[in-house]
């Protein structure tokens, strides 16, 4: 025997009441899920993890300890007894929080691995591995300049030096540009599907990037700057003529993509900015400091270490600032688009008549 409960008179507090209540989200960031679980229709501990607001094991931790030991003490409590045995009780909940059945088999789904790029997350991360690249090289480089020769110190130094082309920096540079690419390129199909009047702009961005990671792994533009050099008879601050082309490139993008950067909200627009002028210093004006210590003195000292490393930190920070955008942008602003993994291993049991 069933029995049903009247919603009116009876409703289990919802999941995010719980965290409000308890001060692990703010209200806002619970509407903000709400909004996405009505367009996606995942559960909603789902929805908060995956944006970052809280972690998955804290509401694990709240549904198995707290939210549903009470609801199994007020069902408990509705329920009535025949001939010593309670009946089953279907209740109807509202589409905001978690069923008591849906919460159980997440917490038993331990098979299940399920990784959300968070935009503070990932940005902590990246800078972690910038950190640790940067104080890796000039370690490696302080050993060729002040440390007696051992077994593989040259190795070393070309494999962790930021301004060798085939080394792990080169690699990881290589590789953040392109996932600028891709994270772009997901931003204009989901702009098109909705018909935004500028969502060429993305494509286009999308396509600047894969521009630069392509440049990154091949050196094409370091490549310029011996004819260039001879043609123009550069020197100075201009020793590394193909700061020529790049100037160009930068007063080029500004045109093609000025206006639509402007049209952006306010936070993803000050960051574009913010990411653009930290990589332009890197990229451009700190090789124009380079070219010009290198053309009156010597790359082969710690001076000119330093310079290149602030060069390449500074790229590498101005496209993290960059990904945290684009991962923020897509929060905030596209609803229904997930960026992560998902690996389940799924069981299928045998089903016995």
């Amino acid at each position: 025997m069933i029995r049903k409960i009247d919603a009116q008179n009876f409703q289990l507090k919802p999941l995010g009441t719980y965290l409000v209540e308890a001060e692990l989200i703010t209200p806002d960031q619970l509407d903000t899920a709400l909004k996405t679980q009505k367009l996606s229709g995942e559960q909603l501990g789902e929805i908060l993890a995956m944006h970052g607001f809280v972690k998955q094991q804290t509401i694990e931790y709240f549904m198995l300890n707290v939210v549903l030991p009470e609801r199994r003490k007020i069902l408990k409590n509705q329920s009535y007894s025949d001939n010593g045995k309670s009946d089953r009780i279907s209740v109807i909940e509202s589409t905001s929080s978690i069923k008591p059945e849906d919460a159980i088999l997440l917490l038993q789904s331990s098979h299940q691995f399920k990784v959300y790029l968070s935009a503070n997350k990932t940005l902590k991360f990246l800078l972690g591995v910038i950190l640790c690249l940067a104080l890796v090289s000039l370690f490696a480089n302080y050993n060729v300049y002040y440390l007696p020769d051992f077994p593989g110190r040259d190795i070393f130094r070309i494999i962790f030096d930021l301004n060798s082309e085939d080394s792990i920096p080169t690699i990881y540079s290589g590789g953040a540009l392109l996932f600028c690419s891709i994270l772009l390129e997901i931003i204009f199909q989901a702009q098109k599907s909705t018909k935004n009047k500028d969502f060429w702009a993305w494509r286009g961005l999308s396509i600047v990037f894969a521009g630069l990671f392509l440049d990154e792994l091949i050196s094409l533009h370091e490549r310029l700057t011996t004819p260039l050099r001879s043609t123009f008879s550069t020197s100075g601050f201009l020793y590394y003529a193909w700061v020529i082309v790049g100037a160009i490139f930068v007063l080029g993008f500004l045109l093609v993509f000025g206006r639509f950067v402007f049209t952006l909200p306010s936070k993803t627009r000050r960051l574009f900015f913010i990411a653009g002028t930290i990589y332009v210093a890197g990229a451009i004006v700190s090789e124009l400091i380079g070219g010009y210590y290198e053309y009156y003195y010597t790359p082969n000292n710690m001076v000119y270490v330093f310079i290149t490393t602030i060069e390449e930190v500074l790229e590498m920070l101005g496209i993290v600032i960059f990904i945290y955008t684009l991962l923020s942008y897509i929060s905030c602003n596209i609803k229904g688009i997930d960026i992560g993994v998902n690996i389940s291993g799924y069981r299928k049991q045998d089903k016995r008549t």
